[in-house]
């Protein structure tokens, strides 16, 4: 990754460097450290990448689902709401990425059961319901990528729903 991002930082290509530096930053936390290359300093975010953001909302969407989705892995709660928040607000006009926005959708919908179970407001299950219904249509058409991602979104939605037994069929 760092070969590619001295690349295109020589190339100031901001647009694809915005889209890997919050992937890179999320892949170093995972395995455990501050960065990849341990001779380069850690991968902090950039006035570029928020420039960016602030211009194009199709940056900001996988900049924030990307810190989105290490919340929820870390199981950080309270900033995992915050960045859930935030994605909720951006407009989503049209996608060009099917496994991407697969991914989004999917996460997206666990958070929101998630922070419903939590809150308590309505708002948060009809964002995790559209999720489901999302996946489910998507399921239609290749059962084999989507279902497993619908049937976890139902058995969350059915714990929100304290449905224990119909949640434990759907897990």
């Amino acid at each position: 990754f760092e070969s590619t991002r001295y690349l295109l930082e020589q190339q100031n290509n901001a647009t694809f460097l915005s889209q890997i530096l919050p992937v890179m930053r999320n892949l170093s936390r995972l395995i455990g450290t501050n960065n990849l290359d341990n001779n380069n300093p850690p991968c902090e975010e950039t006035t570029m990448e928020h420039d960016l953001l602030a211009r194009n909302p199709f940056q900001a969407t996988t900049f924030i689902f990307q810190k989105l989705y290490i919340s929820f892995l870390f199981r950080e709660y309270d900033q995992m709401k915050s960045l859930a928040e935030q994605y909720f607000q951006l407009p989503f006009k049209s996608w060009t990425l099917i496994f991407s926005t697969s991914a989004r959708v999917f996460i997206s919908g666990l958070a929101s059961f998630w922070i419903y179970r939590q809150i308590g407001d309505i708002i948060w299950i009809e964002r995790g319901q559209k999720a489901k219904k999302i996946l489910s249509h998507w399921t239609g058409s290749c059962e084999w990528n989507f279902s497993n991602k619908y049937y976890l979104l139902e058995a969350e939605e059915y714990w929100c729903n304290d449905d224990c037994e119909h949640a434990k069929t759907s897990y």
